[in-house]
């Protein structure tokens, strides 16, 4: 019959008493070894708290269980992220380059001698390597203007995909395809570029200081096409719609039921096209077929052709989306950008009122936890763009 803990425990201090420490020893050894499962444990409550916005408890289960198992990689990124949520960038930048000894992170990494690059050293060709998704790309993408005030050359390898967009949008850095070879010859150091908030953003006040604004551009020769491929009339108010995150994980957490999202297609004028990924065609078929709605469809493929992705986002009048790759496409190109947030990501926190510090042009709503009903986000969004679309119909008249 197997013994309880405390059974166990019982045990090494009767033989304590009795002197027969070895044997003491072997008694407490499976409680002891029982350290990093509790940690483990601890972190995952966290987490639980985490999911439910109870940031300060979720911090305190985080510092427990990295005390408790302080060579726990898992665990130090966990601090980092919810740090930087919180507003400790000092702390948060820290351990957020535990990511790359974590098993939960899954982004390669470049493999290179060239030293790590630090403001000051007097390094004058950075490299910079993408990492994680086309958000995270996007987003510490912001910052990449501000290290060429400092660098004399900076060559950034980015998703193939985004690589055309940036170009025409942050002149004096050079953008190559992530597939393709590097000579590390012609670099004197480089930089995840997820490592890049470190250098620049302290505090929130740092971030309206340093991020670029309409960062990324889309091709005039696309949008141009993408207007007569939809057949956008003059008084149409054109809503670009994503409602769901294809994220390990976190996906379903992000997404939003799409019929949840019908008053959209109730405001005056409104052509909804859709910006999606990722999700069949059946989705859309059922629910245009019970609602009697329409979303406007192209030939372009929105998971692969970012191109015409960006192409139709410009068109927009708005984008509507939940957390994913759209809103920061939308966000850096200074499109109007109404985001139902879960606040899973660490930077949605940082905002004035509701207006992201990172993408002025977007509007986070909220919903209460990660479990609870999208309702009141949706209907304060459905409000608010139908205010914008009131003051577009007054400035037209």
């Amino acid at each position: 019959m197997n013994k309880s803990i405390q059974d166990l425990f019982n045990d090494a201090v009767r033989l304590v008493d009795q002197d027969q420490f070895e044997d003491a020893i072997k008694s407490l050894q499976p409680i002891i070894n029982l350290k990093a499962l509790l940690a483990s444990a601890i972190v995952q409550r966290g987490r639980c708290h985490w999911e439910m916005h109870r940031w300060k408890e979720a911090k305190e289960d985080f510092d427990t269980g990295l005390q408790l198992d302080p060579d726990s990689a898992d665990a130090k990124w966990t601090v980092g992220l919810i740090s930087l949520q919180m507003g400790d960038f000092e702390r948060g930048w820290k351990f957020y380059e535990s990511r790359w000894d974590s098993d939960a992170f899954k982004s390669p990494k470049l493999k290179t001698k060239l030293p790590r690059w630090e403001d000051g050293k007097g390094y004058k060709s950075v490299l910079v390597w993408c990492e994680q998704g086309i958000g995270d790309q996007v987003i510490y993408g912001s910052l990449l203007s501000a290290l060429r005030e400092r660098v004399e050359k900076v060559t950034v390898i980015v998703d193939i995909r985004l690589m055309e967009l940036f170009k025409r949008g942050v002149p004096g850095v050079e953008f190559v395809r992530h597939d393709s070879r590097i000579n590390n010859k012609e670099f004197d150091c480089q930089i995840p570029i997820g490592s890049l908030g470190a250098a620049f953003i302290r505090s929130s006040d740092d971030i309206p200081l340093h991020v670029s604004n309409r960062y990324l551009k889309a091709d005039p020769l696309q949008v141009q096409r993408m207007k007569n491929e939809l057949a956008i009339k003059p008084d149409d108010f054109v809503i670009g719609l994503s409602w769901a995150s294809t994220a390990p994980r976190v996906g379903e957490h992000k997404s939003v039921p799409l019929k949840e999202l019908l008053p959209l297609f109730k405001l005056p004028n409104a052509k909804v096209v859709n910006l999606q990924y990722g999700k069949p065609k059946e989705e859309i078929a059922a629910f245009e077929k019970e609602t009697g709605m329409q979303i406007h469809q192209t030939i372009t493929n929105t998971f692969f052709d970012l191109e015409g992705v960006a192409a139709m986002i410009d068109v927009c009048n708005v984008v509507v989306s939940c957390s994913n790759a759209n809103v920061h496409i939308a966000g850096a190109m200074g499109v109007p950008t109404y985001v139902l947030d879960a606040n899973k990501l660490w930077y949605w926190n940082h905002k004035d009122e509701n207006r992201s510090l990172f993408y002025p042009s977007v509007k986070l709503f909220t919903r209460e936890n990660m479990v609870a009903p999208w309702t009141k986000p949706i209907q304060e969004l459905v409000e608010e763009v139908g205010l914008y679309l009131q003051i577009l119909l007054e400035f037209k008249s």
